[in-house]
């Protein structure tokens, strides 16, 4: 495998584990990443379809045309993915991740209702404190199944990761719901994915299904509409640590910059809305997959502008801040003047 292949492989199987981000570069129709955990599969997953042209697919021990190879496993806690010599992905459970120490890229992923409480747990305190879990924004990690957790059902699905697991069974992830067997053609695992989340009143009802009931998980992820801007600060402060940055700090998170500012701001719970975030002497805004290097001054204002919240004598100086974002592509809501 060249550089630009073993490249490309990293980036799929990386995607695979959030199901948050559908690579680029495969064609509408076709699923994008396919993770096979039995080699004898591979053969029928072609000829049904599930693996198009496009596809980047996964098999174990295996070199046969445009398959990736791969050693080890990813579905329990502990193992390992090797491919070739260079590159290898651990998966660990999430209970236990707050006590191991992360040597290379890992997935950590949910797999029992401990995992799910312990996840709850560190997002609530989080909220409060402004205290995230170490593990979890260290940059090599990588939370898997965000869809599931209220990281919305955007970008996740069959036509962006499947599994298949030894006994042939799909679904989107080790721990998911199942949507079909080897020999199904994807559009019957789409359409048995959309079937299930149908019947959910929560996002996502495939991802953890093996771990939670739904009941218990859609009833979880509605006492906690902040969810899905918690995932959002998780990758984010990913981002700024993996530059440099020290101890960060997530505005609405148990803090704010500009001093007074209410907590309960309209954008706590919305996982869309660009993010403030700063340390003792830089500030930064994360938007739509970009990073901003920003003073503290102008941070302080994109902070008023999400929390709707502006005195009269700040009005003038906001609108200049929000109408240089929204020249960038990043919209900001409208100064709202609290007297």
């Amino acid at each position: 495998m060249d550089t630009i292949a073993r490249r490309r492989a990293k980036q799929h199987i990386m995607s695979w584990g959030s199901g948050h981000v559908r690579p680029d570069r495969v064609p509408a129709g076709q699923a994008a990443t396919v993770v096979l955990a039995n080699r004898a599969h591979l053969d029928d997953a072609v000829s049904s379809g599930v693996i198009g042209d496009s596809t980047v697919a996964f098999a174990p021990r295996t070199s046969d045309g445009p398959v990736v190879g791969y050693d080890g496993a990813l579905d329990e806690p502990g193992t390992e993915l090797a491919l070739g010599h260079d590159f290898y992905l651990q998966t660990q459970d999430y209970a236990s991740s707050a006590y191991m120490t992360v040597l290379g890229p890992t997935i950590v992923r949910l797999f029992t209702n401990e995992d799910f409480a312990a996840c709850l747990r560190d997002a609530d305190r989080a909220l409060e404190e402004g205290a995230f879990p170490e593990f979890l924004i260290t940059p090599s990690v990588l939370l898997a199944d965000t869809s599931g957790l209220g990281g919305g059902p955007a970008g996740d699905g069959p036509l962006t990761r499947l599994y298949a697991d030894r006994a042939g069974n799909w679904s989107t992830s080790p721990r998911g719901a199942v949507l079909g067997t080897i020999g199904d053609s994807l559009d019957t695992l789409i359409a048995r994915y959309e079937e299930i989340n149908a019947a959910s009143p929560a996002p996502c009802a495939v991802a953890l299904a093996a771990v939670i009931s739904d009941p218990d998980r859609s009833a979880a992820l509605r006492e906690r509409p902040y969810l899905g801007r918690y995932l959002a600060a998780v990758r984010a402060l990913r981002s700024v640590i993996a530059r440099g940055a020290h101890e960060p700090k997530v505005s609405g998170f148990g803090v704010r910059l500009v001093p007074g500012l209410v907590l309960e701001g309209p954008d706590v719970t919305d996982a869309e809305a660009p993010l403030v975030m700063f340390t003792e002497e830089e500030a930064y805004v994360s938007a739509a997959g970009r990073l901003f290097s920003v003073s503290r001054d102008v941070a302080g204002a994109v902070e008023c502008l999400l929390a709707g919240a502006a005195d009269p004598d700040s009005a003038e100086r906001l609108s200049q801040v929000r109408d240089y974002f929204t020249q960038q592509g990043v919209p900001l809501p409208e100064p709202v003047v609290v007297a």
